[in-house]
């Protein structure tokens, strides 16, 4: 565990992540890029999440850390330092790069970088994260109004079918049987 935390703070101070450091900052400035890139990445993790590729672990730190950037962004939740925004912000584009330090092409080998930056994220920042979860269980949970059909709604379905508008006959008629005047 040492070793991959290691792993994951190399990955952290290299170049590459630098730079992507740098466009997590200018990500943040755009809150409608935040809204797709957290898209983007729980697309691509969920996609990866049934092969196997991804544990439910990295699935589940995913999700925390997407729905931590998600309240910051909205202003709901106002206790992530700017720092901790910029870096969960990197994680999650170097998470959809598929170039980085081992290529995702790679199957099982190329996410391992990735979860193991994640991981070495989620632990760096463990007590921020318990503040926003501690946080996000006293929120009163937002359900969806069901849509339902108002009865003072006109609708537009036809009411003449089987009306003589549709036969040649004038309403009074009711054939049983083979026509017999051939």
């Amino acid at each position: 565990m040492d070793n991959q935390r290691q792993e994951g703070r190399n990955i952290a101070q290299s170049p590459f992540f630098k730079k992507i450091l740098e466009k997590a900052e200018v990500y943040l400035k755009h809150p409608s890029r935040v809204a797709e890139l957290i898209s983007d990445t729980l697309k691509k993790a969920s996609s990866k999440k049934g092969v196997g590729a991804l544990a439910s672990e990295v699935w589940e730190n995913l999700q925390l850390l997407t729905r931590m950037i998600k309240a910051a962004m909205a202003g709901e939740y106002k206790g992530i330092p700017s720092s901790t925004l910029v870096g969960g912000v990197a994680v999650l584009i170097y998470f959809i790069t598929p170039i980085d330090l081992i290529p995702d092409m790679i199957p099982v080998i190329g996410l391992l970088d990735d979860a193991t930056l994640l991981a070495w994220f989620m632990t760096s920042i463990k007590s921020e994260l318990d503040k926003y979860k501690e946080w996000e269980m006293t929120r009163p949970i937002n359900v969806a109004p069901v849509a339902t059909e108002h009865a003072s709604e006109p609708h537009n379905a036809d009411t003449s079918w089987g009306t003589p508008k549709y036969s040649d006959s004038t309403g009074r008629e009711v054939e049983t049987g083979p026509r017999q005047d051939i």
